[in-house]
């Protein structure tokens, strides 16, 4: 037995070194994506230097992601090396946590074989993007869920897992703005361990969750207190500044009749603002530009082009404010933004304009019936789409300028910037070739396997009453995680922001979607084996 275990994580390592080999002349995709992509290196190269000025850009990003890049910095690792092993390693820490639950090895050998050969990650682990840290700490929670499940007799164990889980959440919590929605997820965790305790000894659940909370609030409050030292504001980045959020709030009250699904603050809406708020007024000539022009193009290009796209005006506030000259320092961007918010705020007490009450959160957008059908709508193709994102291949290089490379990557992710052209010698044209050919192979065999799994996840529905080895809420826990994800990206699709096929903000449940495939083979199989062998000429034989 302990030969078949050992021989297992071999293949699993093999696997991994595989990866590892046929990534490492891939080169980071670089990007002159200045608010997005570039802007985490950028902000990486500034921690790098210290005592960075304040200005518009400075906490525009939250923390974890420019954080990981220091940190590779640090360890002396090419950031492309570093992400992989960070996706790699969360895969196997996943695939330890699932083999606790599966009945058969080989089946934990499959699911890693899936996590770490899908074709996406030959690409989406070179970008600089947020999502890249993302997805292993996904990948990570669910495994730190696993365990907690697996341990509630063990109670060291189980303050072991409480608080390894805090820390990923903590991590998870200062990486993408909407880290909310893992919350859920964590919650009915702990309410199934407290149902399956039948409410025994909930003295222990409480401390665990102490154990899982404590640290996302330590490691926000030291982002928060770091950035009140060196700008005087005290959080982790603008989307929480009480400035921003009271001044985009304020604007959002005005003239609720006009609203509509992608449009937060529509043009009419802003003119009546501009005649009671001196302040606003002040951002008009940058706000009303042409429809060629700014961020009025980047809406146009999404499909807005009579207005501002409801996520894109957060951006376009935010740049005007800038030409305004208020990003000079914290404090003086702060009082602008909350002297618009008062002047919005007085106008709406006095019935100069036509406003409802504040919304609960400032940048949520209103929940209406009109956006009903084309949610739902969303959700179901968006849930098709996440059953094939794991499957395109794309081995580019980016933007291959090495002037760009050279001025923002090459220092902070340890890679040359002509890293690139390297690309072209004969044994890197044959790891592309062995790349593309077991990416192939990968994208005949998968449709296959989800089909099996959801034959298996059938055939147990119908056996419901049947003994089973892994339990059907350990699944409805993994699909739950899939259903909070896609429902809140198809919300944003509607109302804010288009996500196109939705790839990059799906992709960080991908680990759900593959474990729910084993289950669902190891369904099948164990099924298949009982109904073989149950047959009179087994029996006999």
């Amino acid at each position: 037995m302990k030969s078949v275990v050992r021989s297992i994580w071999l293949w699993a390592i093999a696997i991994a070194v595989f990866k590892l080999w046929a990534v490492a002349h891939l080169p980071i995709r670089a990007s002159i994506a200045f608010h997005d992509n570039l802007r985490y290196v950028i902000t990486a190269t500034n921690l790098l230097r210290g005592n960075v000025p304040y200005g518009e850009l400075t906490l525009v990003r939250q923390p974890g992601y420019p954080g990981f890049i220091l940190l590779s910095y640090w360890l002396g690792l090419p950031l492309r090396i570093s992400q992989e092993f960070l996706y790699l390693g969360a895969g196997l820490f996943l695939a330890t946590a699932i083999d606790r639950w599966l009945p058969k090895r080989w089946l934990t050998l499959l699911f890693f074989a899936i996590y770490a050969l899908a074709p996406f990650s030959y690409h989406w682990n070179r970008q600089t993007l947020q999502e890249v840290l993302y997805l292993p700490l996904t990948a990570t929670i669910l495994a730190g869920l696993l365990n907690l499940l697996k341990d509630v007799e063990s109670e060291r164990l189980f303050f072991q897992d409480s608080l390894g889980l805090g820390i990923a959440l903590a991590l998870f919590w200062n990486t993408r703005p909407e880290g909310i929605w893992i919350v859920p997820i964590v919650a009915l965790t702990y309410g199934v361990i407290a149902i399956r305790s039948r409410l025994q000894n909930l003295r222990k659940l409480l401390y665990a969750a102490v154990f899982s909370i404590a640290p996302v609030i330590f490691v926000t409050s030291t982002f928060a207190f770091v950035n009140y030292l060196q700008y005087g504001l005290y959080n982790t980045y603008d989307l929480k500044s009480p400035g921003l959020t009271a001044a985009y709030s304020s604007l959002r009250r005005v003239s609720p009749e006009r609203h509509r699904p992608q449009i937060a603050v529509p043009q009419a809406t802003r003119e009546e603002i501009y005649a009671v708020s001196p302040s606003f007024r002040r951002l008009q000539d940058s706000l009303e530009i042409e429809i060629d022009r700014g961020w009025r193009k980047v809406s146009c290009d999404m499909g807005i082009c009579d207005d501002y796209a409801a996520g894109v005006f957060f951006w376009a506030l935010r740049d005007a404010v800038e030409d305004e000259g208020y990003y000079r320092s914290a404090l003086e961007t702060e009082g602008f933004y909350q002297q618009i918010a008062r002047e919005v705020d007085t106008a709406c007490d006095r019935n100069l304009l036509r406003c409802k009450a504040q919304d609960f959160a400032s940048f949520v957008p209103s929940l209406s019936t009109e956006i009903l059908q084309p949610w739902l709508y969303g959700i179901a193709r968006l849930s098709y789409n996440l059953t094939t994102s794991s499957l395109p291949l794309k081995l580019d290089s980016g933007v291959e300028d090495i002037e760009l490379r050279q001025q923002y990557y090459a220092k902070i992710t340890r890679e040359p910037a002509d890293f690139f052209q390297r690309r072209q010698q004969l044994f890197d044209r044959f790891k592309d070739g062995v790349v593309t050919v077991v990416s192939r192979s990968y994208q005949l065999a998968f449709p296959v396997l989800l089909g099996l799994a959801v034959l298996g996840f059938l055939v147990e529905l119908v056996c419901f009453r049947d003994s089973r080895l892994i339990p059907l809420w350990l699944s409805g826990i993994l699909l739950f995680c899939i259903v909070v994800r896609v429902v809140l990206v198809a919300y944003v699709d509607v109302t804010s922001w288009s996500v196109d096929r939705g790839d990059r903000y799906l992709r960080p449940v991908l680990p759900s979607l593959w474990l729910l495939m084993c289950i669902g083979v190891s369904y099948l199989e164990s099924r298949w084996r009982s109904l073989k062998f149950s047959h009179p000429f087994h029996r006999v034989r």
